[in-house]
């Protein structure tokens, strides 16, 4: 039987490449790091994992997974991201919450909500 989600697994073309979008752009802490395998611990218990594309496999860009991250503050993310070069989605009203899409460097969608807001009232 399945206990809970124990890690998020990502393909990546570059590992440090990915790292470091994760660790400085995400604010994400390193784990483990080596050109094979490195996790980042999320709240909650849950490892997000990079790995890079599995041998014979395929891997096409933004397929298979979305990342579903909280965050205190919306809009500073948005402007972390543009200010790095990265295209943001507008921002749009959840159930619960606003969320603002956008993708890593291998373009694997990722989407950021922040609970308890509204779009018309972020700056």
């Amino acid at each position: 039987m399945v206990k809970g989600l124990s890690t998020l697994l990502c393909q990546v073309a570059g590992m440090e490449r990915a790292v470091g979008f994760y660790r400085d752009v995400l604010g994400l802490t390193p784990g483990n790091q080596t050109p094979y395998w490195s996790d980042f611990d999320l709240p909650g218990g849950t490892k997000l994992g990079l790995h890079p594309p599995f041998t014979g496999g395929n891997m096409a860009n933004g397929s298979g997974w979305i990342l579903g991250i909280e965050v205190d503050d919306v809009v500073a993310l948005r402007a972390t991201l543009e200010a790095g070069g990265h295209e943001v989605g507008g921002y749009n009203d959840v159930p619960g919450g606003v969320v603002i899409a956008f993708t890593d460097m291998d373009g694997n969608p990722i989407q950021a909500i922040q609970t308890g807001v509204v779009a018309k009232d972020l700056p």
